[in-house]
């Protein structure tokens, strides 16, 4: 692992932290592989590829900016592929007036391709109930 791999996968983390926060679908993707498979928390169960107007769309739905940052990183890097898993903040309000936020887990994957790191990999999940009707808990803080 080279310090400048380190370095600029922090950066790459940062410019798409920026854009999500800026609600910037285009931003958003030039961080990310055309081919990237994410697994977020809204369904569909997994999708692959950019498709930047549905990024857009969903973004669309909050008033002004989004708050989105991560902490309790774990970046490790191993030739041209790393990973970082992290504890996310989502915050925002809803066109309408509904004031969300919640932390969720997120997990990052990280390729070389065309000799620049792009994210190649998303996931994202909240615990859920075991029992009972299972339910996704949102309520829970680091």
């Amino acid at each position: 692992m080279s310090t400048g791999d380190h370095d600029d996968i922090k950066a790459l983390m940062q410019d798409w932290m920026a854009a999500l926060r800026e609600k910037d679908a285009d931003g958003i993707t030039r961080c990310q592989s055309a081919t990237i498979r994410q697994f977020s928390l809204a369904p569909p169960l997994q999708e692959t590829g950019n498709d930047k107007a549905a990024l857009q769309a969903w973004l669309d739905t909050w008033e002004g900016p989004l708050e989105f940052d991560i902490r309790e990183t774990d970046l490790r890097l191993g030739g041209d592929t790393a990973w970082c898993s992290a504890l996310a903040w989502l915050a925002g309000t809803k066109k309408g007036g509904q004031k969300i936020g919640f932390w969720f887990r997120l997990t990052l994957a990280f390729a070389r391709e065309d000799a620049h790191w792009l994210i190649v990999h998303t996931h994202e999940s909240v615990p859920f109930a075991m029992e009972g009707q299972p339910l996704a808990i949102f309520n829970l803080q680091p």
